[in-house]
């Protein structure tokens, strides 16, 4: 209470100086007032410049669109006007029976070809624009298609190309291992492995040098965790291949499954050492999906359209005891049993024991550091090394005779121009072609194609360790397709006639025949399969999240239509609740419109994974597309 008396007794002048109020640095609450009002005036002239410049964009469209109309009109005029003859007495006189009349003009039309008549006319007219909207589908020049069915002992064959994506849960070492493999390959210098070497001992964190190769980032490389995609191109004696390393953290899996939505094929990295494997593939709890991410990982995969897998055993000689074949077999006994229920074929699955850290089996060519473990692992494996069982892999299926589509991941200006980076799903793309970006409907011209290869003749600073027999041969083949980006190729292009505000990621270039386009909708009828361990049941009206390639949009489950479980083979009709484990067909309506198509007409536009608060409930397959 004295506390109080005592203020209550203060007397602010003998407290304060006399200078107190003159203080230069006494803050003018009416130029604070001042800076909000500034501040709101430029984000309102802002705001007013962007809707000028659209809708100047827009008036430049009507315009086109109204000069258009007028050409059309004008020509429906002229061939009018040559369908009768002009003076008096002259109407309504077809053409093929013209000729000068009395009082006329005394100009003669002549005879017209044989069968020409107005209604001749009308029905060509018909047809053209009949044709406009069923134009066939561009294909490639026979030379070109004949060397991608060729068979590879001929020599005269274009060299197949896929996208690997690399998965795992969170440190089992797959940056390391990728980073590794490069450097088996030549892709990467031993110069530049010092000096990340010396880098990442700097910061304490030497083992991981070999990581750097992919995690570019400075907050990958402090945090030791991958973040974000990173992509290299590699190339082995049999493929190109475009090497996606994806994060294996929780936080990260929409990145993950942006990654792994490219995909052909899969390196699932497991890590070996005790403890590391279990909590990698734990199940998770009951109340939710708290489990490691290599399920995860399994299951997005295969929901995302990869059917083949290489199953490297990371770190086996850290286990204990080294080398350990039980503990190889036991891991393997695990994964396979899982990969199966999942829907993976096993002649398709191949296990593999290896050392990212020391390069033991990574290829026969490599110079091991550690020889003993390699001579321990050859007690016990007589199976390939890393590198063959990639080659092992089948080629994908390409659609190289459907309709172009091809999605963008990445956009920036270059003067008049527009720089793309993407991925051909289907189709292909040359330089001069006119493509439609969809949904937002603006037409481009295709100035520049270039295709991210491993290495191309005469450009690449990569040298390679094992050169196939028939390089020259494919070179030379593939100089046939300079301009030109096939489906499954990671491409840039340079657009041009179009505004860079228009584009953005997850965004399709396809053909512009209204026929050759995919549908831009907000509607769907899909097939889903839910998760094992759901935190909370799926009803009618959910609210989730959907990821399809590149993209992520809010979506409500608005009607289920059936369900059933797995196993089961007993449908259910119009099902309450979904509960874990279950496949059903279900209606989705997206927040806004998207690209989408039925998964049998393209993979890429037509599988999508649902998740909710941070959890993957679902993966499915668009059967129908709703208006």
């Amino acid at each position: 209470m004295s506390r109080h008396r005592n203020i209550r007794n203060l007397d602010e002048d003998d407290y304060y100086d006399d200078d107190y109020y003159d203080d230069d640095e006494y803050y003018d609450e009416d130029e604070y007032y001042l800076e909000q009002q500034r501040e709101q005036e430029r984000k309102k002239k802002e705001e007013a410049e962007r809707k000028a410049k659209e809708n100047k964009l827009k008036q430049q469209k009507l315009q086109q669109q109204k000069l258009q109309q007028q050409k059309l009109k004008q020509q429906q005029l002229d061939d009018a006007k040559k369908k009768t003859t002009g003076g008096k007495g002259g109407g309504g006189i077809s053409v093929a029976s013209a000729a000068p009349q009395s009082g006329g003009n005394g100009i003669s039309l002549g005879k017209s070809p044989p069968g020409f008549t107005v209604e001749s006319k009308k029905n060509d007219t018909a047809t053209k624009n009949n044709n406009a909207q069923n134009m066939p589908i561009p294909q490639l020049p026979p030379n070109i298609l004949a060397s991608l069915r060729s068979n590879s002992t001929t020599g005269e064959v274009i060299r197949s190309h896929l996208s690997l994506v690399i998965l795992g849960h969170v440190d089992a070492g797959k940056s390391t291992l990728t980073g590794r493999l490069l450097l088996s390959l030549n892709h990467v210098s031993q110069r530049l492995l010092q000096k990340y070497q010396k880098a990442a001992t700097s910061i304490g964190k030497s083992s991981f040098a070999l990581a750097w190769f992919t995690d570019e980032d400075d907050s990958e490389r402090e945090r030791g965790v991958t973040i974000d995609i990173g992509t290299k191109f590699a190339k082995t004696e049999k493929f190109d291949f475009t090497i996606l390393d994806a994060p294996g953290h929780k936080d990260f899996i929409p990145n993950m499954i942006s990654g792994t939505a490219s995909a052909d094929c899969g390196l699932l990295v497991v890590a070996a050492t005790t403890g590391e494997f279990e909590a990698g593939f734990a199940r998770g709890g009951d109340a939710s999906y708290s489990g490691g991410q290599t399920r995860e990982h399994i299951v997005l995969s295969r929901g995302l359209g990869v059917t083949q897998f290489v199953v490297a055993v990371n770190k086996l000689d850290a286990a204990e005891p080294a080398w350990c074949q039980e503990r190889f077999e036991h891991i393997k006994s695990m994964v396979l049993d899982f990969l199966k229920q999942n829907g993976f074929k096993e002649a398709r699955i191949t296990f593999i024991p290896v050392s990212g850290l020391t390069g033991v089996n990574i290829s026969n060519s490599d110079k091991v550091e550690d020889e003993d473990g390699w001579k321990a692992l050859k007690k016990w494996y007589k199976g390939p090394t890393l590198l063959e069982a990639l080659d092992g892999f089948s080629p994908a299926k390409r659609g190289y005779e459907k309709p172009l589509r091809a999605i963008v991941t990445d956009v920036s200006s270059e003067g008049k121009h527009v720089n793309v980076r993407g991925r051909v799903v289907q189709g292909f793309i040359q330089s001069g072609d006119n493509v439609v970006v969809l949904p937002v409907g603006d037409d481009a011209n295709v100035v520049r194609v270039e295709r991210g290869k491993a290495a191309q003749e005469g450009s690449s600073t990569y040298s390679f360790a094992s050169p196939s027999p028939t390089t020259s041969s494919s070179t030379s083949n593939e100089a046939q397709l300079d301009g030109i980006a096939l489906a499954g190729d990671t491409v840039e292009l340079t657009l041009a006639n179009i505004d860079s505000a228009r584009l953005m990621t997850g965004c399709v270039i396809c053909h512009p025949q209204p026929s050759l386009r995919p549908k831009v909708e907000q509607r769907f009828e899909a097939r889903i399969s839910i998760m094992e361990r759901l935190a909370v049941p799926i009803i009618r009206g959910s609210s989730v999240l959907l990821h399809m390639h590149s993209i992520d949009v809010p979506a409500v489950l608005n009607k289920l239509i059936s369900s059933e479980k797995r196993g089961d083979g007993k449908p259910r009709q119009n099902p309450r609740v979904l509960t874990g484990g279950v496949t059903a067909t279900v209606e989705i309506t997206l927040s806004e419109r998207l690209v989408i198509e039925e998964s049998n007409e393209c993979k890429a536009l037509g599988r999508f994974v649902l998740r909710r608060g941070g959890d993957t409930i679902a993966v499915g397959l668009i059967d129908k597309v709703l208006s």
